[in-house]
């Protein structure tokens, strides 16, 4: 029993929670939304990845952000406490860089504040996040956004405790080979703890939508599909040693009856009688075996 350490209440590691798996998943979604947010400013396509979510005390994720970064601090009500969205400054110069023509390969300035373009671009792709953001949690819980502060670096945050415990959920925006930016949100995870069974329930995915184009063309294609349907007139019982005995001249009285099904597969799908239309055998459709829209 060497290996035995002092414990302190209410220091020791936080429990995983259960609704990290559901913050994944709107993360997912929220990543795809991402991509259209930022392909129109930088005039290429993005590759946004979604990272899954993990829990990071405030302290250690402030000291890893770059000093040149936009903190915006919002409320998401009724969520408890403040939410942050970074953005780092190389990301805003390079993407204010292609939005008026260039490649993004303009040097970064050493300054401590966003010119007023710059400023112009985070209100933009902060407001827009954050919209998308309270769009992927409309499946679980109406979200009300309200911004509280916008800082240029982390130092200015007041919003939380070096040894808070959040959730951080990233994602990472890559422009060209030599270009990834971080994305951060950081929920505090006293706030999540409150709806985590609202966020450990399986969510709809974009994917779960009906597309109405797509459904309209399959039901037009599914309409042309030939299917071979068929009925029996009737079915005479012979025993063995009737079957044994057949020979061809054979007769085998058979009696037809009033009402016949129609066979399409393995399905009754009607009933109806023997006849006659033009020359040839015909079957009309008396009663429908059910209601045509099943």
């Amino acid at each position: 029993m060497d290996d035995v350490q002092t414990y302190a209440f209410g220091r020791g590691e936080p429990q995983a929670p259960v609704m990290l798996s559901g913050i994944d998943r709107l993360g997912d979604k929220l990543g795809r939304r991402i991509r259209a947010i930022v392909e129109p400013i930088s005039g290429v396509r993005p590759h946004v990845t979604s990272e899954d979510a993990q829990l990071v005390e405030f302290g250690a994720w402030s000291a890893q952000v770059p000093a040149a970064a936009s903190i915006s601090i919002y409320r998401l009500l009724p969520l408890k406490g403040q939410i942050l969205l970074r953005l780092d400054a190389a990301m805003i110069s390079t993407l204010v860089d292609c939005f008026y023509g260039g490649i993004g390969n303009r040097p970064l300035p050493a300054r401590g504040e966003f010119t007023p373009t710059e400023d112009r671009l985070i209100a933009r792709l902060s407001e827009t996040i954050i919209a998308r953001l309270v769009e992927c949690w409309g499946e679980v819980l109406a979200l009300e956004p309200a911004l509280i502060a916008r800082e240029a670096g982390v130092g200015f945050t007041a919003s939380a405790q070096a040894a808070d415990q959040m959730v951080l959920q990233r994602f990472s925006v890559t422009l060209t080979r030599d270009q990834s930016w971080p994305i951060d949100i950081i929920f505090p995870l006293s706030a999540l703890r409150a709806v985590e069974g609202l966020t450990a329930m399986k969510m709809p995915t974009d994917e779960d939508r009906v597309d109405p184009v797509w459904r309209t063309r399959i039901a037009r294609r599914m309409r042309d599909i030939r299917l071979p349907a068929r009925t029996i007139l009737a079915r005479p019982n012979l025993s063995l040693a009737e079957l044994m005995a057949l020979k061809a001249g054979d007769v085998i009285p058979v009696t037809i009856g009033r009402s016949l099904p129609l066979i399409v597969g393995d399905r009754i799908v009607a009933h109806g009688t023997i006849g006659e239309q033009d020359g040839r055998a015909a079957f009309q459709i008396e009663k429908l075996a059910q209601a045509q829209d099943q």
